[in-house]
């Protein structure tokens, strides 16, 4: 019997930018993520460990598809997704998510925790408004918070 195939799997995954010099013309390009591969299985957590500026973001929003990546493989759920356009790309966003470490840099300090949490199933139409706030209820006490 074979293994399952892994949720997510880079292969050299690579996303360069280019450095605009002199009249505008791009001659040199920053390394921000260059040939990383992992694989990354039903049920695994994976956390990106590194120093600043060492490219964990941007690998990250290439995971997602928030950017494009330059070269390499990325499939999710064995579909490729490397350069799948915004309306593909939709139905697969509600199974993804980037979580940051700095919660004052990710969270809107104006808004609640439910609203924060709302929001994500606002934005995919799912549910209701009655079921969207049972739903985000349910979620704030299993993690042993009070609605």
């Amino acid at each position: 019997m074979s293994a399952p195939a892994p949720l997510v799997a880079l292969d050299r995954l690579v996303k360069h930018f280019p450095v605009r010099m002199g009249l505008g013309f791009s001659r040199a390009q920053v390394h921000a993520v260059d040939d990383v591969s992992f694989t990354i299985a039903r049920g695994e957590t994976l956390g990106l460990v590194g120093e600043s500026g060492c490219g964990k973001s941007t690998l990250a929003r290439c995971i997602v598809r928030l950017m494009e990546p330059t070269g390499g493989a990325l499939h999710f759920d064995g579909a490729d997704i490397a350069h799948l356009g915004t309306r593909a790309l939709r139905p697969l966003r509600r199974r993804m998510q980037m979580i940051f470490q700095d919660p004052m840099a990710s969270l809107n300090p104006r808004k609640t925790v439910g609203e924060i949490v709302g929001d994500g199933l606002a934005i995919h139409g799912i549910g209701t408004p009655a079921e969207r706030r049972r739903k985000v209820d349910d979620l704030i006490a299993r993690v042993g918070l009070s609605p």
